[in-house]
Protein backbone atom coordinates (compact mmCIF):
# COMPACT_ATOMS: atom_id res chain seq x y z
CA UNK A 1 0.00 0.00 0.00
CA UNK A 2 3.27 2.28 0.92
CA UNK A 3 4.34 1.45 -2.57
CA UNK A 4 1.40 2.37 -4.31
CA UNK A 5 0.90 5.47 -2.46
CA UNK A 6 4.43 6.40 -3.29
CA UNK A 7 3.94 5.96 -7.15
CA UNK A 8 0.36 8.14 -7.34
CA UNK A 9 2.60 10.48 -5.47
CA UNK A 10 5.85 10.86 -8.35
CA UNK A 11 2.59 10.43 -11.12
CA UNK A 12 0.99 13.31 -9.66
CA UNK A 13 4.44 15.45 -9.39
CA UNK A 14 5.53 14.67 -12.29
CA UNK A 15 2.14 16.23 -13.74
CA UNK A 16 2.11 19.28 -11.96
CA UNK A 17 6.33 19.87 -13.02
CA UNK A 18 5.59 19.80 -16.30
CA UNK A 19 3.45 23.39 -15.91
CA UNK A 20 1.02 21.77 -18.28
CA UNK A 21 -1.85 22.11 -16.55
CA UNK A 22 -0.77 24.99 -13.97
CA UNK A 23 -1.98 27.70 -15.37
CA UNK A 24 -5.67 26.24 -16.61
CA UNK A 25 -9.04 27.33 -14.91
CA UNK A 26 -9.95 23.75 -14.76
CA UNK A 27 -13.32 25.31 -13.87
CA UNK A 28 -13.57 26.76 -16.98
CA UNK A 29 -12.43 24.12 -19.53
CA UNK A 30 -14.17 24.02 -22.78
CA UNK A 31 -15.07 21.26 -24.95
CA UNK A 32 -13.31 20.63 -28.26
CA UNK A 33 -15.27 21.44 -31.43
CA UNK A 34 -14.14 18.34 -33.01
CA UNK A 35 -17.35 17.32 -34.84
CA UNK A 36 -18.86 14.24 -33.37
CA UNK A 37 -20.56 11.83 -35.57
CA UNK A 38 -23.49 9.36 -35.08
CA UNK A 39 -22.31 6.55 -33.25
CA UNK A 40 -22.35 3.35 -35.52
CA UNK A 41 -21.49 1.17 -32.07
CA UNK A 42 -25.45 0.33 -32.50
CA UNK A 43 -27.66 -1.39 -34.60
CA UNK A 44 -28.86 -0.68 -37.86
CA UNK A 45 -32.54 0.11 -37.37
CA UNK A 46 -31.42 2.81 -34.34
CA UNK A 47 -28.78 4.51 -36.64
CA UNK A 48 -31.46 5.09 -38.88
CA UNK A 49 -33.65 6.18 -36.56
CA UNK A 50 -31.15 8.86 -35.05
CA UNK A 51 -30.48 10.13 -38.72
CA UNK A 52 -33.95 11.26 -38.77
CA UNK A 53 -34.65 12.88 -35.79
CA UNK A 54 -33.48 16.63 -36.32
CA UNK A 55 -30.60 18.20 -34.34
CA UNK A 56 -31.80 20.25 -31.60
CA UNK A 57 -31.60 23.85 -32.39
CA UNK A 58 -30.00 25.31 -28.79
CA UNK A 59 -30.79 28.89 -30.06
CA UNK A 60 -34.15 28.58 -30.31
CA UNK A 61 -34.32 26.10 -26.86
CA UNK A 62 -33.15 29.53 -24.88
CA UNK A 63 -35.36 31.49 -26.80
CA UNK A 64 -38.57 30.82 -27.48
CA UNK A 65 -40.31 30.22 -23.93
CA UNK A 66 -43.49 30.98 -22.49
CA UNK A 67 -43.68 34.13 -20.42
CA UNK A 68 -47.36 34.03 -18.83
CA UNK A 69 -49.84 31.51 -18.55
CA UNK A 70 -51.68 31.80 -21.90
CA UNK A 71 -48.47 30.86 -23.69
CA UNK A 72 -47.93 27.80 -21.42
CA UNK A 73 -50.95 26.39 -22.29
CA UNK A 74 -50.67 26.91 -25.40
CA UNK A 75 -47.05 25.26 -25.34
CA UNK A 76 -48.42 22.11 -23.47
CA UNK A 77 -51.41 21.88 -25.94
CA UNK A 78 -49.21 21.59 -29.11
CA UNK A 79 -47.05 18.96 -27.44
CA UNK A 80 -49.72 17.03 -25.87
CA UNK A 81 -52.15 16.65 -29.06
CA UNK A 82 -49.48 14.91 -30.67
CA UNK A 83 -48.99 12.80 -27.74
CA UNK A 84 -52.25 11.55 -27.56
CA UNK A 85 -52.68 10.92 -30.84
CA UNK A 86 -49.44 8.60 -30.51
CA UNK A 87 -51.00 7.13 -27.51
CA UNK A 88 -54.59 5.80 -29.48
CA UNK A 89 -51.87 4.78 -32.01
CA UNK A 90 -49.70 2.73 -29.85
CA UNK A 91 -52.75 0.94 -28.01
CA UNK A 92 -54.12 -0.22 -31.09
CA UNK A 93 -50.86 -1.64 -32.44
CA UNK A 94 -50.68 -3.24 -29.07
CA UNK A 95 -54.04 -4.59 -28.83
CA UNK A 96 -54.06 -2.94 -25.43
CA UNK A 97 -57.38 -2.14 -23.48
CA UNK A 98 -57.56 1.57 -21.81
CA UNK A 99 -60.48 2.65 -19.57
CA UNK A 100 -60.47 5.87 -17.54
CA UNK A 101 -60.95 5.98 -14.01
CA UNK A 102 -60.75 8.66 -11.21
CA UNK A 103 -59.11 7.31 -7.67
CA UNK A 104 -59.32 9.86 -4.56
CA UNK A 105 -59.86 12.17 -6.97
CA UNK A 106 -57.12 11.75 -8.92
CA UNK A 107 -57.42 10.66 -12.68
CA UNK A 108 -55.52 7.33 -13.86
CA UNK A 109 -56.48 5.18 -16.61
CA UNK A 110 -56.34 1.36 -16.38
CA UNK A 111 -54.10 -0.35 -19.06
CA UNK A 112 -54.75 -4.19 -20.01
CA UNK A 113 -52.47 -5.84 -22.53
CA UNK A 114 -53.86 -8.35 -24.93
CA UNK A 115 -51.97 -10.86 -23.02
CA UNK A 116 -51.99 -11.16 -19.41
CA UNK A 117 -49.54 -14.09 -17.54
CA UNK A 118 -51.39 -16.32 -15.22
CA UNK A 119 -48.62 -15.43 -12.23
CA UNK A 120 -49.39 -11.82 -13.06
CA UNK A 121 -53.13 -11.25 -13.17
CA UNK A 122 -52.84 -10.40 -9.14
CA UNK A 123 -49.77 -7.64 -9.78
CA UNK A 124 -49.95 -4.20 -10.96
CA UNK A 125 -47.60 -1.68 -12.72
CA UNK A 126 -47.75 1.48 -11.42
CA UNK A 127 -47.07 4.10 -14.74
CA UNK A 128 -45.70 7.05 -13.95
CA UNK A 129 -45.74 9.08 -17.12
CA UNK A 130 -43.01 11.81 -17.97
CA UNK A 131 -42.98 14.71 -19.74
CA UNK A 132 -40.87 17.43 -17.61
CA UNK A 133 -43.56 17.92 -15.47
CA UNK A 134 -45.80 19.62 -18.06
CA UNK A 135 -46.63 17.57 -20.39
CA UNK A 136 -48.70 14.34 -21.37
CA UNK A 137 -51.85 14.47 -19.44
CA UNK A 138 -54.94 12.78 -20.48
CA UNK A 139 -54.55 9.73 -22.89
CA UNK A 140 -50.82 10.26 -23.12
CA UNK A 141 -50.19 9.42 -19.41
CA UNK A 142 -50.23 5.95 -20.94
CA UNK A 143 -47.70 5.77 -23.61
CA UNK A 144 -45.25 3.94 -21.49
CA UNK A 145 -47.87 2.34 -19.59
CA UNK A 146 -48.58 0.16 -22.91
CA UNK A 147 -45.29 -0.60 -23.53
CA UNK A 148 -44.41 -2.04 -20.47
CA UNK A 149 -47.86 -3.56 -19.69
CA UNK A 150 -47.73 -5.27 -23.43
CA UNK A 151 -43.61 -6.49 -22.82
CA UNK A 152 -44.20 -7.77 -18.88
CA UNK A 153 -47.76 -8.93 -19.75
CA UNK A 154 -48.89 -7.38 -16.32
CA UNK A 155 -52.02 -4.89 -15.82
CA UNK A 156 -51.37 -1.39 -15.79
CA UNK A 157 -52.57 1.79 -14.28
CA UNK A 158 -51.35 5.18 -15.14
CA UNK A 159 -51.66 8.42 -13.03
CA UNK A 160 -52.67 11.27 -14.76
CA UNK A 161 -51.06 13.58 -12.33
CA UNK A 162 -50.93 17.55 -11.54
CA UNK A 163 -49.09 19.25 -13.84
CA UNK A 164 -47.08 22.45 -13.51
CA UNK A 165 -47.59 25.49 -14.08
CA UNK A 166 -51.32 25.27 -12.32
CA UNK A 167 -49.96 22.80 -10.00
CA UNK A 168 -46.82 22.95 -8.93
CA UNK A 169 -44.22 20.58 -6.27
CA UNK A 170 -45.41 18.60 -4.28
CA UNK A 171 -48.78 18.48 -6.05
CA UNK A 172 -47.79 15.36 -8.37
CA UNK A 173 -46.31 13.74 -5.63
CA UNK A 174 -48.92 14.21 -3.40
CA UNK A 175 -51.87 13.13 -6.08
CA UNK A 176 -49.33 9.37 -6.70
CA UNK A 177 -49.42 8.60 -2.80
CA UNK A 178 -52.80 9.61 -2.70
CA UNK A 179 -53.56 6.65 -5.51
CA UNK A 180 -50.63 4.48 -3.97
CA UNK A 181 -52.57 5.09 -0.55
CA UNK A 182 -56.26 3.84 -2.06
CA UNK A 183 -54.26 1.08 -4.30
CA UNK A 184 -53.15 -0.71 -0.89
CA UNK A 185 -56.74 -0.85 0.79
CA UNK A 186 -57.37 -3.93 -1.33
CA UNK A 187 -53.61 -4.56 -2.56
CA UNK A 188 -51.00 -5.48 -1.07
CA UNK A 189 -47.53 -3.51 -2.00
CA UNK A 190 -45.46 -6.55 -2.65
CA UNK A 191 -47.63 -7.44 -5.64
CA UNK A 192 -47.11 -4.12 -7.40
CA UNK A 193 -44.12 -2.13 -8.89
CA UNK A 194 -43.74 1.59 -9.80
CA UNK A 195 -42.02 4.16 -12.50
CA UNK A 196 -41.18 5.65 -15.57
CA UNK A 197 -39.17 7.68 -17.94
CA UNK A 198 -37.73 10.97 -16.84
CA UNK A 199 -40.27 13.27 -14.81
CA UNK A 200 -41.82 10.03 -13.94
CA UNK A 201 -38.64 8.49 -12.53
CA UNK A 202 -37.69 10.86 -10.19
CA UNK A 203 -41.28 11.55 -9.14
CA UNK A 204 -41.20 7.27 -8.32
CA UNK A 205 -38.14 8.38 -6.24
CA UNK A 206 -39.65 11.42 -4.06
CA UNK A 207 -42.83 9.29 -3.57
CA UNK A 208 -40.93 5.96 -2.52
CA UNK A 209 -38.84 8.81 -0.13
CA UNK A 210 -42.09 10.12 1.20
CA UNK A 211 -43.83 6.46 1.95
CA UNK A 212 -41.01 5.79 3.44
CA UNK A 213 -41.06 8.66 5.57
CA UNK A 214 -44.71 7.80 6.47
CA UNK A 215 -43.75 4.22 7.24
CA UNK A 216 -46.07 3.44 4.19
CA UNK A 217 -45.16 -0.12 2.56
CA UNK A 218 -43.39 1.05 -0.74
CA UNK A 219 -43.78 -0.72 -4.33
CA UNK A 220 -41.40 -4.44 -4.84
CA UNK A 221 -39.03 -2.82 -7.10
CA UNK A 222 -38.94 0.57 -8.81
CA UNK A 223 -38.00 2.07 -12.30
CA UNK A 224 -36.50 5.14 -13.09
CA UNK A 225 -35.57 5.84 -16.59
CA UNK A 226 -33.51 8.59 -17.01
CA UNK A 227 -34.71 10.69 -14.52
CA UNK A 228 -34.10 14.76 -13.45
CA UNK A 229 -32.56 14.11 -9.85
CA UNK A 230 -31.47 17.57 -9.55
CA UNK A 231 -33.23 20.61 -10.53
CA UNK A 232 -29.75 22.38 -10.62
CA UNK A 233 -27.37 22.71 -13.04
CA UNK A 234 -25.42 20.15 -11.92
CA UNK A 235 -23.60 17.48 -13.15
CA UNK A 236 -20.65 16.87 -16.46
CA UNK A 237 -23.78 15.62 -18.66
CA UNK A 238 -25.39 18.86 -18.33
CA UNK A 239 -22.78 20.42 -20.13
CA UNK A 240 -20.76 17.89 -21.89
CA UNK A 241 -23.93 16.65 -23.59
CA UNK A 242 -25.66 19.92 -24.49
CA UNK A 243 -26.04 19.88 -28.49
CA UNK A 244 -26.01 16.32 -28.34
CA UNK A 245 -28.58 14.87 -26.98
CA UNK A 246 -31.33 15.20 -29.64
CA UNK A 247 -34.47 15.12 -27.27
CA UNK A 248 -33.90 18.03 -24.73
CA UNK A 249 -31.54 19.76 -26.08
CA UNK A 250 -30.25 21.48 -23.28
CA UNK A 251 -30.31 22.18 -19.34
CA UNK A 252 -30.18 26.03 -19.85
CA UNK A 253 -33.50 27.55 -21.56
CA UNK A 254 -36.70 25.99 -22.03
CA UNK A 255 -36.06 22.84 -20.35
CA UNK A 256 -34.77 25.08 -17.06
CA UNK A 257 -38.15 27.36 -17.41
CA UNK A 258 -40.63 23.98 -17.28
CA UNK A 259 -38.24 23.01 -14.25
CA UNK A 260 -38.46 26.48 -12.33
CA UNK A 261 -42.58 26.04 -13.36
CA UNK A 262 -42.50 23.06 -11.16
CA UNK A 263 -40.13 23.34 -8.60
CA UNK A 264 -42.75 26.81 -8.13
CA UNK A 265 -42.36 28.13 -4.45
CA UNK A 266 -39.01 25.44 -3.52
CA UNK A 267 -35.50 26.09 -3.43
CA UNK A 268 -34.20 23.81 -6.42
CA UNK A 269 -32.19 21.81 -4.06
CA UNK A 270 -35.26 20.46 -1.64
CA UNK A 271 -35.65 16.85 -1.82
CA UNK A 272 -39.23 17.40 -2.83
CA UNK A 273 -37.59 18.15 -6.31
CA UNK A 274 -34.02 17.45 -5.71
CA UNK A 275 -34.13 13.76 -4.86
CA UNK A 276 -30.72 13.29 -5.17
CA UNK A 277 -30.50 15.23 -1.66
CA UNK A 278 -33.11 12.76 0.08
CA UNK A 279 -32.55 9.47 1.70
CA UNK A 280 -32.28 6.24 0.27
CA UNK A 281 -32.59 4.24 3.27
CA UNK A 282 -34.73 1.07 3.00
CA UNK A 283 -35.18 1.60 -0.97
CA UNK A 284 -36.70 -1.17 -2.83
CA UNK A 285 -34.43 -2.27 -5.60
CA UNK A 286 -34.20 0.15 -8.81
CA UNK A 287 -33.53 -0.66 -12.43
CA UNK A 288 -32.22 3.03 -14.33
CA UNK A 289 -31.27 3.29 -17.60
CA UNK A 290 -29.80 6.03 -19.80
CA UNK A 291 -28.05 6.72 -22.84
CA UNK A 292 -24.19 8.15 -23.59
CA UNK A 293 -26.01 11.03 -25.13
CA UNK A 294 -28.49 11.82 -22.59
CA UNK A 295 -28.12 15.09 -21.06
CA UNK A 296 -29.63 13.12 -17.53
CA UNK A 297 -26.45 10.92 -17.82
CA UNK A 298 -25.24 12.54 -15.12
CA UNK A 299 -28.23 12.35 -12.78
CA UNK A 300 -28.80 8.61 -13.53
CA UNK A 301 -25.20 7.92 -12.45
CA UNK A 302 -25.47 10.07 -9.56
CA UNK A 303 -28.58 8.12 -8.47
CA UNK A 304 -26.96 4.97 -8.84
CA UNK A 305 -24.31 5.57 -6.33
CA UNK A 306 -26.66 7.27 -3.97
CA UNK A 307 -28.59 4.17 -3.87
CA UNK A 308 -25.60 1.96 -3.46
CA UNK A 309 -24.14 3.72 -0.57
CA UNK A 310 -27.24 3.58 1.10
CA UNK A 311 -26.91 -0.64 0.45
CA UNK A 312 -30.28 -0.79 -1.95
CA UNK A 313 -30.21 -2.94 -4.96
CA UNK A 314 -29.90 -0.88 -7.82
CA UNK A 315 -29.40 -1.81 -12.02
CA UNK A 316 -27.46 0.55 -14.21
CA UNK A 317 -27.71 0.15 -17.76
CA UNK A 318 -26.12 2.37 -20.49
CA UNK A 319 -26.80 2.30 -24.06
CA UNK A 320 -24.51 3.43 -26.68
CA UNK A 321 -25.21 6.79 -28.85
CA UNK A 322 -29.12 7.13 -27.31
CA UNK A 323 -30.26 10.47 -25.61
CA UNK A 324 -33.06 11.61 -23.26
CA UNK A 325 -35.69 8.78 -23.39
CA UNK A 326 -34.54 7.06 -27.34
CA UNK A 327 -35.51 3.91 -25.80
CA UNK A 328 -39.19 4.95 -25.50
CA UNK A 329 -39.33 7.22 -28.73
CA UNK A 330 -37.56 4.79 -30.53
CA UNK A 331 -39.81 1.95 -29.69
CA UNK A 332 -39.59 -0.81 -31.89
CA UNK A 333 -36.04 -1.06 -32.52
CA UNK A 334 -33.52 -3.67 -31.12
CA UNK A 335 -32.23 -1.02 -28.10
CA UNK A 336 -35.66 -0.50 -27.15
CA UNK A 337 -37.37 -4.26 -26.96
CA UNK A 338 -33.76 -5.32 -24.92
CA UNK A 339 -34.60 -2.63 -22.58
CA UNK A 340 -38.10 -3.17 -22.14
CA UNK A 341 -37.09 -6.84 -21.79
CA UNK A 342 -34.57 -6.36 -19.61
CA UNK A 343 -36.95 -4.26 -17.93
CA UNK A 344 -39.88 -6.97 -17.76
CA UNK A 345 -37.36 -9.74 -15.88
CA UNK A 346 -36.47 -7.50 -13.05
CA UNK A 347 -39.45 -6.17 -12.53
CA UNK A 348 -40.95 -10.43 -12.31
CA UNK A 349 -38.12 -11.16 -10.26
CA UNK A 350 -39.43 -8.91 -7.06
CA UNK A 351 -43.10 -9.99 -8.01
CA UNK A 352 -43.11 -13.18 -8.68
CA UNK A 353 -41.22 -15.36 -6.22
Amino acid sequence: MKTRHIVISLITASIVSTGALAKVDKNNLSLSTYPVPLSSAVSDEFYAFSCRVPAPDIAALQENIPSNSEEWRAFIESRDKPAIKRAETLAQQLGVTIEKDSIAGVDVYWVTPKTVAPELKDKLLVAIQGGAYLLNSGLASTIEASMIATHMQIPAIAIDYSKAPDFPAPAARNDIIKVWNELLKTRSAENMVMGGSSAGGSLSLVVTQALNKQKIPTPAALYSGTPGVDMTMTGDSRFINEGLDHILGSWRGLSSAMVDAYVGELHHSDPVVSPINGSFDNFPPVYLITGTRDLLLSDTVRLHRALKRAGSVAELNVYEGQSHADYAIAYGTPESQEHYQALSEFFYGYLVK
